[in-house]
């Protein structure tokens, strides 16, 4: 099962990127043997980027020796396409895309921003998360989109038999969209979790024995949980048979807390 980390983005206290901290996460993760790192992917960053930010990130990733995926959430269509060029000039193939807020909740809308980019010639992971977009799109729709292969992934947060079904027939590749959809693990082609920041080797493992008691404590698998974790100078021995320490206090984006 591919396994794929939602990084958690380091900053400083004045809010400038904390690029030591990226550096050794990245390198935590390689050592790791994670599949592939997802940046600007958990809730709170990607639309909380400067633009300079964003290609002074794009840059920095470019010298290490693992995969990385982008996630694209703007409101602007243009920073989109320009985002979208820089991918391409970069050999960046593979990104996540959710339906834009300026998107309307209609049919004709939603092909037509599909179609848009799949102008690109980039791979799409589509994230498909109504409660958050606010914008559910139908299984006719569906068919119409994926017939085209206007994208070819998708991580699907819905979690029911019938949707994941329709999605396997299809032959489209399912990322779990949240960790507790992994119940349903025999659907999926990989995992896109912050879970995985912590325990990278043993996240299904874990993620299978604690899902009871998550379900029971009515606990949910957040962002903010594990950016406090990071944020508070941990030390992990033994779990994955590595050591992570000596990383500087860092702080996170703040629409999370």
């Amino acid at each position: 099962m591919l396994s794929i980390v939602a990084l958690i983005t380091p900053y400083k206290k004045n809010g400038k990127i904390n690029w030591l901290n990226l550096n050794f996460l990245i390198n935590f993760h390689i050592y790791n043997k994670t599949n592939i790192i997802l940046l600007l992917g958990t809730t709170g960053e990607s639309h909380n980027f400067f633009f300079l930010e964003f290609l002074n990130l794009l840059f920095f990733v470019k010298k290490y020796k693992i995969k990385f995926i982008f996630n694209i959430f703007e409101i602007n269509i243009k920073l989109i396409f320009y985002k979208l060029f820089l991918f391409k000039k970069n050999n960046f193939l593979i990104i996540l895309v959710s339906l834009a807020k300026f998107i309307l909740p209609n049919n004709i809308s939603i092909y037509k921003y599909f179609k848009i980019l799949n102008k690109f010639g980039i791979k799409l992971i589509f994230y498909n998360i109504p409660k958050r977009t606010s914008k559910k799109i139908s299984f006719y729709l569906f068919n119409k989109i994926i017939k085209k292969k206007f994208f070819v992934y998708i991580k699907n947060s819905i979690n029911n038999l019938k949707n994941n079904l329709f999605f396997k027939k299809k032959k489209i590749l399912i990322f779990s969209g949240e960790d507790k959809n992994l119940n349903f693990k025999n659907f999926y082609f990989g995992s896109i979790s912050v879970y995985n920041n912590l325990f990278p080797k043993t996240f299904l493992y874990l993620n299978k024995k604690n899902i009871f008691f998550i379900k029971k404590n009515n606990f949910d698998i957040n962002p903010v949980l594990i950016k406090f974790f990071l944020f508070k100078n941990f030390l992990i021995i033994g779990i994955n048979n590595s050591l992570l320490f000596g990383i500087s206090f860092f702080f996170f984006t703040q629409s999370q807390t």
